[in-house]
């Protein structure tokens, strides 16, 4: 075969069309090549856990179920008013993601400005999962704590006047005197001062009037507070200021309230010490 003299520019001509050949059979079997296939994102299979807050109720009077927040308050016929005891509250405790309720771990207490801080100790109903509590409707502030978890609430009047009549004195705690508990209920407790040779005494904002056995025992049994308050309207309370060298049995009146009291526990008037209990039926 006889090839022919190129001329220089036919000659460059032929090399740039051979090298961009070979450049295009390149590119080509650049694009021919497959992608590479991502790795798969691994998928969490573990089961999410979910939890349910525990419920809050009340009823009054078992009445329908209301839920209440912390700090709530529940409004209620408090202290025995229009004629009727008062009305009973209901808690009922919900508890939610299979919780058993531990007996050991239940409190209820409440604090006020007349009765101080007194516990309330009853047996609780357990059923399923919902733990119930009832009291009697007395103001105050509430706290009830289930397996260290604690509830905070409030029982309010629903400010109903205070009936004289058509109610007992259905309301019963002790109260107790010593060195570290000096006064309860506005009440504070004066030992005897041998220095002086002064008597122990009751001193409190409100007033006292002493009755006798008879009387106590026909108060506290009574169908109808008007036995109380008919007693008080003749009689002369008086102000401040208890001596108890003569006084087992005494009324005290204070807020608008009255208290019928018996002291069970006391060395006498005359005698150095600290130590006073009371029981208060209102």
């Amino acid at each position: 075969m006889t090839i022919k003299a190129l001329h220089g520019g036919k000659l460059l001509c032929l090399m740039a069309a051979v090298a961009g050949a070979m450049t295009l059979g390149s590119c080509k079997d650049d694009d021919d090549d497959p992608e590479p296939t991502p790795a798969p994102v691994p998928v969490d299979t573990t089961p999410q856990k979910v939890t349910f807050p525990d419920e809050y109720k009340f009823r009054i009077n078992n009445s329908t179920p209301v839920a209440f927040n912390a700090g709530d308050s529940i409004k209620a016929n408090t202290l025995l008013s229009n004629g009727a005891n008062s009305d009973t509250v209901s808690i009922d405790v919900i508890l939610r993601n299979n919780t058993m309720v531990d007996p050991s771990l239940v409190s209820l207490s409440l604090a006020n400005s007349y009765l101080g801080s007194v516990k309330i100790s009853q047996t609780p109903s357990i059923n399923d999962s919902i733990y119930s509590v009832s009291f009697p409707a007395v103001e105050g502030n509430y706290s009830l704590s289930i397996n260290g978890k604690t509830r905070n609430f409030v029982v309010a009047s629903t400010g109903k006047s205070l009936s004289k009549s058509g109610r007992t004195l259905s309301n019963f705690y002790s109260v107790k005197f010593d060195k570290t508990t000096t006064s309860n209920m506005g009440i504070t407790f004066v030992p005897y001062d041998k220095a002086e040779d002064r008597g122990a005494r009751l001193t409190a904002t409100g007033s006292f009037i002493t009755i006798d056995e008879e009387h106590y025992n026909t108060f506290v049994n009574a169908t109808s507070l008007s036995t109380v308050t008919d007693f008080i309207d003749d009689a002369k309370p008086e102000d401040g200021k208890l001596m108890l060298r003569d006084a087992k049995y005494f009324i005290y009146i204070a807020n608008g309230m009255n208290y019928v009291v018996k002291i069970t526990n006391f060395a006498g008037s005359d005698v150095e010490t600290s130590d006073l209990e009371m029981v208060v039926t209102f």
